[in-house]
């Protein structure tokens, strides 16, 4: 199932480190956000697709009534936990 601004990433450094997982993407006016959802730190597969979902879902619908700044919009975001 495709899921709209959310992809599966895996990443690995050599054996120093490596990041299996998901990564939420969402890009407007030329600002662009991105927070990643370790399988690890969510606890499965399942687990951080619904971390990724849900921060998804809370800022479509944040950026629903308007946002004329998406930098401090994203930035507001950033500040927030993990998904938690």
């Amino acid at each position: 199932m495709k899921e709209k601004y959310i992809t599966r990433y895996e990443a690995s450094k050599g054996q120093s480190y490596t990041f299996v997982g998901w990564r939420l993407c969402i890009t407007r006016k030329g600002e662009r956000f991105v927070r990643y959802f370790s399988d690890l730190k969510f606890g499965g597969i399942e687990q951080s697709l619904a971390a990724a979902r849900k921060m998804r879902d809370a800022m479509m619908e944040d950026m629903a009534g308007g946002v004329d700044d998406y930098k401090a919009f994203f930035n507001s975001y950033r500040r927030l936990g993990r998904g938690e």
